[in-house]
């Protein structure tokens, strides 16, 4: 998984849509209050950093700490923010030793490939603070997203959102609470809150 982002690094950036600062503004928007309040982010799989700019936009006085598995994602995302907190990091097992570190997380078009959904939800669970969010974006919806890891060879190819129920189930599971999802044909978000 990591070789395929490595080697995929170089090409990510000029294969997005056209307009898609504005996408992922929009995308974020519904989340104002919990961006607003958050002190310290968790972005999951920041990819090249396009996520970046908006996050600090929505929540400019947080800390944000932007994690990705693969180093050459991280360095063009060192480029487009050179003054990011950036980690090479496994969503699997954060390296991270105290819990209750961050008020929110943010996994935008990266919850498909967590090998282990359940374990990675729980390890983000031990690392969000009491009451702390959980926000799972997706820009795209669950039958485009899967259509398109379907169709992309190995080791993506069997990377796929689960039915919005599903997920709710795993997030129930790992110790979230108020849960809800929206699996539409416009995106796929879901999360919930850390109990305390």
């Amino acid at each position: 998984m990591r070789a395929f982002f490595e080697d995929l690094a170089g090409r990510w950036d000029e294969q997005q849509p056209a307009g898609r600062h504005h996408v992922l503004r929009e995308l974020l928007s519904p989340f104002a209050a919990e961006l607003g309040t958050a002190r310290v982010i968790l972005e999951v799989g920041t990819g090249t950093g396009a996520l970046i700019p908006c996050l600090r936009e929505r929540a400019p006085a947080a800390r944000l700490v932007s994690i990705d598995l693969a180093y050459a994602m991280l360095r063009r995302a060192h480029r487009r923010c050179p003054d990011a907190a950036l980690v090479q990091a496994d969503v699997h097992r954060l390296p991270f030793q105290r819990t209750g570190v961050f008020d929110l997380a943010v996994c935008h078009n990266s919850f498909p490939h967590f090998a282990d959904m359940p374990s990675a939800l729980r390890e983000l669970a031990r690392v969000l603070s009491p009451g702390g969010h959980l926000l799972i974006l997706h820009d795209l919806g669950r039958e485009q997203v899967n259509a398109i890891h379907s169709g992309g060879g190995p080791p993506i190819q069997h990377d796929l959102l689960p039915p919005g129920e599903e997920t709710r189930q795993m997030l129930l599971d790992a110790g979230f609470s108020y849960v809800w999802v929206e699996d539409t044909a416009a995106h796929y978000v879901a999360g919930g809150r850390r109990s305390a």
